[in-house]
C-alpha cells in the first residue's frame, strides 16, 4: 500500500480502467433498466441517472483522489475550487467574452442549420441533466485527470496532457453511442471532432483561469445552448 500511496500513476491507471468499465456497464445495462421503471426521457430519469448515479460514480471518487493527491496536482485544491467571483477584474471580463462568443457561435450554428433561429420546446429534461453533467465531467476530466497529468510549465508537456485528456474524454462517449446505435455515424460524420475540440477548449479554460468552476459553467452553458437551439 505504501508503494501505491507514493505513486499517483498506479492510482490513475487503476482508476481509469475501473472508471471506464463501470461506466460502460452503467450505460449499456443500468440505463436501459432504469428506462423501464421511469418515464422515457423524463426529468425524474435525468435526476436519478445523471444527478444521483453519475455523481456517485464520477464526482465522489474524483474529489477523494483530488484530496488524496492534492500536493501532486498542478493546481492545488485551494486554488482550483476558489470562488470565481474572487478572480481578477480582467479575468472576469475575459470570461464574459468567452460566454458571449459561445452564445454567438451556437446561435449562428442554429441559424445556418435550420435556415433561421430554432428553439426546441421539449429539451427541458436534457437541460436538467446538464446541470449535473458539467460538474461530473469537469471534475473527472479536468480537475482530476488533466490536473494530475501536468507536471511543470513546459508547454509540450501541457499540450500532451491536454491531447491525452481529449482522447479519454472522447472515449467516455463510446458506450452511449453504442447504446444509441450511432457509434459509426459519429465518426463518419466527423462528429467526434467536436468532442475533441470541446475537451481542448474546456481544458484551456481551466488552465487559463486555474479554477474548475469556469469550465464547469462553460460546459453547462454549451450543452444547454446546443440542446435548445438544435
Amino acid at each position: 500500500m505504501e508503494y501505491f500511496n507514493k505513486n499517483i500513476k498506479n492510482y490513475k491507471i487503476i482508476y481509469i480502467l475501473l472508471f471506464y468499465l463501470v461506466w460502460t456497464i452503467c450505460q449499456l445495462v443500468i440505463r436501459p433498466a432504469l428506462y423501464q421503471i421511469t418515464p422515457d426521457g423524463s426529468i425524474l430519469f435525468q435526476i436519478l441517472f445523471d444527478g444521483v448515479l453519475k455523481n456517485l460514480l464520477w464526482t465522489v471518487p474524483a474529489l477523494f483522489l483530488i484530496r488524496k493527491f492534492n500536493q501532486k496536482l498542478w493546481i492545488k485544491s485551494g486554488e482550483l475550487f476558489q470562488n470565481p467571483l474572487k478572480l481578477e477584474t480582467d479575468q472576469k471580463k475575459e470570461i464574459l467574452w468567452i460566454i458571449l462568443l459561445e452564445i454567438i457561435f451556437c446561435v449562428l450554428n442554429s441559424v445556418v442549420s435550420h435556415k433561421g433561429l430554432y428553439f426546441r420546446t421539449d429539451g427541458l429534461p436534457e437541460c436538467v441533466s446538464f446541470l449535473f453533467v458539467g460538474i461530473t465531467e469537469e471534475f473527472v476530466f479536468r480537475a482530476w485527470l488533466l490536473n494530475s497529468g501536468i507536471k511543470d510549465n513546459n508547454q509540450k508537456n501541457q499540450y500532451f496532457a491536454i491531447a491525452v485528456n481529449a482522447i479519454l474524454f472522447l472515449c467516455i462517449h463510446f458506450p452511449i453511442w453504442i447504446l444509441q446505435g450511432n457509434f459509426i455515424t459519429n465518426f463518419t460524420s466527423l462528429g467526434f471532432v467536436m468532442i475533441l475540440a470541446l475537451s481542448v477548449f474546456f481544458s484551456w479554460t481551466m488552465l487559463r483561469f486555474r479554477n474548475i468552476w469556469i469550465p464547469v459553467g462553460v460546459h453547462m452553458l454549451w450543452d444547454i445552448l446546443v440542446t435548445i437551439l438544435n
